[in-house]
């Protein structure tokens, strides 16, 4: 009988991990992800009246750039950096930085002592949005800091990150191990 308990508790705390994992899939995906800033949701009340249509990747990369122009950084690894920083493709990395191209939120040109590296540079109007847009992403993110506390917020992240290591060293095992 106790075995029978302990095989229900496993099914039973998979089955939890499992929704947990939806749910932080949602809240990428539906609440800071692919809904545009300050359209729906959260970030409507704190970003609204901006006048910006900005997703999350699309502000991580502005963001990025103007944390790079503030180091004297440029250049083509650029690119590599956010597709890790995003988890996401090169491929979609690309495809949003061609939107933000087409809005004049960033330049892309060839650099001249390495034809094969592309720079990107923020444009005024890029550091123009960063700007506003940081006003509601802070004021979002610090809500979100008070209410669940600095040190939850803290084990949140580190148990994020450990959960994460622990899934790629799985995928990383021989095939069979995991089983």
């Amino acid at each position: 009988m106790a075995n029978e308990e302990t095989v229900n508790k496993g099914i039973e705390l998979k089955s939890e991990l499992l929704h947990a994992l939806f749910v932080l899939k949602n809240l990428h995906f539906h609440r800071l992800g692919q809904k545009k800033f300050g359209i729906g949701g959260p970030w409507r009340r704190n970003v609204n009246g901006c006048g910006l249509d900005l997703n999350m990747p699309g502000f991580a990369m502005l963001k990025q750039l103007q944390q790079r122009e503030a180091r004297g950084e440029s250049g083509g690894a650029w690119l590599s950096e956010m597709s890790d920083y995003l988890c996401v493709s090169k491929a979609a990395v690309s495809q949003t930085l061609g939107a933000l191209e087409g809005r004049g939120l960033v330049t892309r040109e060839t650099d001249p002592e390495n034809r094969r590296t592309i720079i990107v540079k923020l444009t005024r109007e890029g550091k123009e949005t960063i700007e506003k847009f940081e006003r509601g992403f802070d004021s979002y993110i610090g809500l979100l800091i008070e209410r669940f506390g600095e040190d939850d917020t803290r084990e949140i992240i580190r148990l994020i990150y450990k959960f994460a290591g622990i899934v790629e060293d799985i995928q990383n095992e021989p095939s069979g191990a995991a089983e």
